[in-house]
């Protein structure tokens, strides 16, 4: 063993004071590094949806969502503009509050072309998939009770001009879809559903009119499937008009003034903003 001279105690108290020092910088956290929709989509949504099932999906009733939105739509326009800044907490305001609202800023910035903005109740916001072409073949899943009619603000919503300046859908498959079984999923701050097995019931094609507002969405004929739910005081704790979708598939598109991305504004059952 060679014995240790002054030199090598010198050079080892250097490399353990750098040590140190890079320890003691600050690890950003994930909401620093990463954003909650950092996924491009679901790719393999068109292929599962033919083969008739697409699996699981997690609902946290549309107050948020983190990056499990990205499986709603085979792809969807990345976030546009800057990602909101991180706040220094207000007076009183608990350091932990102050990061939780920065991360669902994060969220929504991040979130604003996903398919939460087709079911999210106001048509200013809207899903827009995500490739360079028009996006035929792409698809938008929505959360609605199939057993009631169901409307459709197609394209862009958030004005005559951005309307006419981005695709519009044309002509749609419109598939109707079931869970078969859901369960419950606690998290940090909310109670999310988790649907399984997520089996088509329907489908049929329809061509949409091409003007900034609402119009009915025909639904197609279809089946129902046995349910199973979790069962909380002897009820079942997920009903099953709760176990239905919509999945839009765009087969033709009224091409944008501007520019190629195909939107849809919002899908539901009920009065929207």
């Amino acid at each position: 063993m060679v014995p240790l001279t002054k030199k090598h105690v010198a050079v080892l108290a250097v490399f353990i004071v750098m040590a140190l020092v890079v320890l003691s910088v600050e690890t950003p956290s994930r909401a620093d590094r990463d954003y909650p929709c950092d996924r491009a989509g679901n790719t393999v949504l068109p292929a599962l949806l033919k083969k008739g099932s697409i699996g699981e999906l997690t609902w946290w009733g549309g107050v948020h969502m983190g990056s499990g939105i990205c499986d709603w739509s085979s792809s969807h326009l990345r976030a546009t503009g800057s990602p909101p800044a991180r706040a220094v907490p207000a007076e009183g305001q608990d350091e932990d509050e102050a990061d939780y609202e920065y991360y669902r800023a994060l969220e929504r910035w991040s979130c604003m072309y996903t398919a939460l903005s087709a079911m999210d109740g106001s048509t200013a916001t809207a899903w827009c998939e995500g490739k360079k072409d028009e996006g035929i073949g792409e698809i938008l899943i929505v959360k609605v009770d199939t057993a009631k009619p169901v409307r459709i603000w197609n394209g862009l919503g958030a004005g005559d001009s951005l309307y006419r300046a981005n695709n519009r859908a044309q002509k749609i498959r419109v598939w109707a879809l079931q869970a078969r079984q859901a369960r419950k999923e606690i998290g940090q701050y909310e109670t999310g559903l988790v649907f399984t097995d997520i089996t088509v019931v329907g489908s049929h094609e329809i061509t949409l009119k091409d003007f900034n507002g609402w119009q009915s969405l025909p639904l197609p004929p279809r089946k129902r499937l046995a349910f199973q739910s979790v069962i909380e005081k002897g009820e079942p704790a997920v009903k099953y008009e709760d176990s239905m979708f919509l999945a839009i598939e765009i087969l033709s598109v009224y091409r944008g003034a501007k520019y190629n991305d195909t939107c849809i504004s919002e899908i539901g059952n009920g009065e929207a903003k």
